[in-house]
């Protein structure tokens, strides 16, 4: 009987562990779809990084008279970034608007990236981007509510 409790700790200590064929088949295509992912998402994020800097340039420029500036002197400043730093989106360069209001005026790029990502398959990425003449240190994110 002790032979036999010998044995199956002997067998169980053999028994071996790591990746199967079929693990490191799953493995290889979850890495190549995230790498896929990144490889489609990424140039619209950079942009995006791009319109929020062009923004927060705006606001540099203009601290003390930020909610009296004219669209199409913004509009100007925006394209003149955008040109000079490679923005490769023409819906980024017709989605600017200005809201005024009688206490600040909100500058916004709001757009969506539409990107193929194989066969008829899309992603979708929406940006909204503002700029608040009252906070414009917090630049780029919404604002609740005007």
């Amino acid at each position: 009987m002790r032979k036999i409790k010998n044995m199956t700790t002997v067998i169980k200590a053999k028994k071996q562990a790591g990746f199967t064929a079929g693990g490191v088949i799953l493995g290889l295509l979850l890495a190549t779809l995230a790498v896929k992912v990144a490889y489609v998402v990424a140039p619209p994020y950079y942009d995006n990084y791009l319109v929020k800097n062009a923004l927060k340039e705006v606001a540099e420029r203009h601290v003390d008279d930020l909610k009296n500036v004219r669209k199409s002197e913004i509009s100007s400043e925006l394209s003149s970034f955008y040109t000079l730093n490679g923005v490769r989106s023409d819906v980024i360069t017709k989605a600017l608007e200005v809201d005024r209001f009688k206490e600040r005026t909100i500058i916004k790029v709001d757009y969506e990236v539409r990107t193929n990502f194989g066969g008829n398959a899309d992603i979708v990425l929406v940006f909204k981007n503002h700029l608040d003449s009252s906070k414009p240190d917090e630049c780029c994110t919404p604002s609740e509510k005007y």
